[in-house]
């Protein structure tokens, strides 16, 4: 692929990095792509939630937080030139790395326990409409040429992934409490330890780069 001279202090890539990050929030299965209205999940239509077991629910969330980590995960893959500092480069490599190992994770999980789902519908379509009109909203204020670039830039690519990441920890903490299953219980006990970590890492370098 071929690369881009970006404009100093502007990633090239900044479309594409925004586009993941703005769709792992509030909906995450979007990351993912659309789910086969055919596929094993048509006999039984999403959000009816008093004809849903309690698996089913969970495995709503385990759905959502997988699409999440996925399009988090790829990240990484978007940053074709690297023009942030060093410290802004080092929180998103964190935050690529463990998203990614754990959507390893719930993948090869759902071999050992057949009960896990992770292909649920999650998101209702006029919140997916909701969803895409604020992508287009953020892609034009982050376009390579009149978009936000340098401080400002990383300043709002650190606040949305604190949120996402923040989003993430609350979502595993409560798959851990209601999860009947220890051993999955305990995995996602320590999915959310680790997203606070992660958050408590990009408020401190929030705190020290842009509000001291």
């Amino acid at each position: 692929m071929k690369r881009l001279n970006p404009s100093p202090g502007r990633p090239s890539a900044v479309v594409g990095i925004l586009w993941l990050i703005l769709s792992a929030e509030l909906g995450g299965c979007a990351l993912i792509g659309p789910h086969d209205p055919g596929a094993s999940n048509a006999a039984r239509p999403p959000f009816a939630a008093g004809q849903e077991s309690a698996r089913d629910q969970l495995n709503d969330g385990y759905s959502d937080l997988y699409s999440n980590v996925k399009g988090l995960s790829k990240i990484d893959k978007f940053l074709l030139v690297k023009n942030e500092s060093a410290d802004v480069e080092k929180v998103v490599r964190d935050v690529t790395d463990y998203s990614g190992q754990l959507a390893d994770r719930l993948q090869k999980l759902t071999h050992d326990f057949p009960a896990l789902a992770l292909d649920r519908p999650t998101t209702p379509p006029l919140i997916k409409a909701a969803h895409a009109a604020e992508k287009k909203a953020l892609i034009k204020r982050y376009a390579p040429i009149v978009g936000d670039s340098g401080k400002t830039f990383e300043r709002g690519l650190l606040i949305r992934l604190l949120v996402i990441v923040d989003q993430q920890r609350f979502l595993a903490q409560t798959l851990a409490r209601r999860e009947s299953d220890p051993a999955l219980s305990k995995i996602m006990s320590g999915a959310a330890t680790r997203f606070g970590a992660l958050y408590n890492e990009i408020d401190a370098l929030l705190k020290k780069r842009f509000y001291r």
